[in-house]
């Protein structure tokens, strides 16, 4: 079994659904610590939450997020802790590690720009990753290190088409409808303070003071693709 490999068995016995790897040398040096590589860890979001937050975020919906991100965040530790067991450097970007910039609302390294490296989906007009196999029903984490994974084929531009239901569907107007590609800033793609204010006056009517909306997530048509086969198996 190669390194590869071990990885990703070890981390979908322990709750992810999709491990993917990345040559990161066409980012920028500094905006990944300097590490040449860089592992995408998703974890799928309980469709039958997913599928509850039509009128807005949920009770339930809340303790899912909570949840996903300590899974998240417990799996990057992993990961780091194998590579280092095996001579490597490994950086796991938990919550502990990234810090949200307060003037841009980004990150250093947003892990979907991992994911798109990796090739395991493309950045949808509503901003977020999006697979062909869940939609963007998904969380992510990433790993960075200096061990030579097998990486994947990027994903350099959207296969969401003429589609704007994430935009028409968005209550605060965040969305631009702009079909993305890998060259493009995010803020052509959405507003992030109209997504944050809008989301956050919308968790607090459950009484949660975060930044929590999801209709995006539940509203495209991949993720609908997603949800309906999972009640034709039932």
């Amino acid at each position: 079994m190669t390194l590869s490999e071990e990885l990703r068995s070890g981390l979908s016995d322990r709750g992810a659904c999709v491990v993917g790897y990345a040559d990161l040398s066409g980012v920028p040096e500094e905006s990944r610590w300097g590490y040449g590589y860089g592992i995408i860890i998703a974890v799928e979001l309980t469709p039958c939450i997913i599928s509850g937050i039509e009128n807005g975020p949920t009770p339930e919906y809340y303790d899912e997020y909570l949840r996903v991100n300590t899974l998240l965040n417990s799996l990057g530790e992993y990961a780091e802790g194998l590579l280092k067991n095996k001579g490597f450097e490994a950086l796991a970007l938990t919550q502990k590690v990234v810090e949200i910039h307060p003037e841009t609302k980004s990150t250093r390294l947003p892990h979907k720009t991992v994911a798109t490296r990796a090739g395991i989906g493309w950045i949808g007009k509503n901003a977020m990753l999006i697979t062909r196999e869940r939609g963007s029903a998904i969380r992510l984490t990433s790993v960075l290190t200096n061990c030579p994974l097998e990486a994947g084929i990027p994903i350099n531009g959207s296969r969401c088409g003429s589609c704007t239901v994430c935009r028409d569907s968005c209550p605060g107007g965040a969305i631009t409808g702009r079909e993305w590609n890998v060259e493009m800033e995010r803020a052509e793609l959405y507003d992030a303070f109209k997504c944050r204010k809008t989301a956050r006056e919308r968790s607090r009517r459950i009484g949660v003071d975060e930044s929590l909306c999801g209709l995006c997530i539940l509203k495209c048509p991949w993720t609908q693709r997603h949800l309906e086969k999972l009640q034709h198996k039932t």
